[in-house]
């Protein structure tokens, strides 16, 4: 068996009847490489739908979210995570929005229900480079901004990702 896994040379797999064949001698080697492909496959396959449920469980509630309170709020961001998902929520208003604490609150909640780790901070009104001392956001998200906001400021409307509804 040893010796089989010191092989340097390819494993030849032979091909009958739509069969693939693997010679006895070859089938150690055959098995790790199998394994290993396998696990490659299975990670893309599981990181495929691991996007898609942030886009559709995740990204869209914390966007209609927004625009539910569109009124009080101006923008939303997700920093690149650093352990848990942190969202900052910026306001129309240049003060802390007491009443609209409560309903960040109650959907940070709603998504730590949902399964996910993450922290929703509500941030008054402030130009992109004040945003900085919060998050950094180079690689940020920006998740939400309303037209003439200032991180809308001559930028098209956002757009989330395309989601395949199947």
């Amino acid at each position: 068996m040893a010796k089989a896994l010191a092989r340097r040379e390819p494993v030849r797999l032979s091909y009958r009847d739509g069969q693939i064949m693997v010679t006895p001698e070859d089938q150690d080697i055959f098995f790790i490489s199998a394994e290993k492909a396998t696990e490659a496959c299975r990670d893309a396959v599981k990181t495929d739908e691991r996007i898609a449920v942030f886009k559709t469980r995740f990204l869209l509630p914390l966007h209609d979210w927004c625009i539910k309170h569109s009124d009080r709020v101006a923008a939303c961001y997700l920093p690149r995570p650093a352990g848990h998902i942190q969202a900052f929520v910026v306001t129309v208003s240049h003060r802390f929005d007491f009443g609209l604490a409560e309903e960040v609150a109650d959907l940070e909640r709603e998504l730590a229900r949902a399964g996910w780790r993450v922290g929703v901070s509500q941030l008054p009104a402030a130009e992109d480079r004040s945003l900085a001392t919060f998050f950094n956001p180079e690689g940020a998200l920006e998740v939400y901004a309303q037209r003439g906001s200032t991180s809308d400021q001559g930028r098209a409307e956002p757009q989330l990702p395309e989601v395949d509804s199947n």
